[in-house]
């Protein structure tokens, strides 16, 4: 409700004083650039060497034909934050992945946000079983 009646104040505001009276109104929204990049991203078992007990892990690979920053942001039900960045070469492609085992050797679910040069190109919820 308090929603609703925000926006109806706005408009308001902006039919009675015009559209110079609300500049917001009349300016066009800037144009999202264009992503390209393809990204996959999801949760796994992973055996480490020399440690052969598998572990939980976000894992996530990025392929771009363009020259491109990724970023990695992962936000765990738990508080924690892991935020990982690169530069991929077009035609290449990064793979990397984050340990999210808890005390008790199953997953942390989390949300995995991917970025490319700073838009956000896709999320993912890891639900660990």
């Amino acid at each position: 409700m308090r929603a609703r009646t925000l926006a109806g104040m706005s408009l308001a505001a902006a039919v009675a004083g015009g559209l110079a009276a609300a500049p917001a109104l009349a300016a066009p929204a800037p144009a999202r650039a264009a992503t390209v990049c393809q990204a996959t991203v999801f949760g796994n078992e992973v055996a480490v060497p020399g440690d052969w007990e598998a572990k939980a892990a976000d894992v996530w690979s990025i392929q771009c034909p363009q020259d491109r920053h990724v970023k990695v942001k992962i936000d765990y039900v738990t508080g924690r934050t892991v935020v990982s960045e690169t530069d991929i070469a077009a035609g290449e492609q990064w793979q990397a992945l984050d340990f999210t085992q808890s005390p008790d050797g199953r997953g942390v679910n989390a949300v995995v946000y991917v970025y490319e040069n700073n838009e956000e190109l896709t999320q993912v919820a890891i639900n660990w079983d």
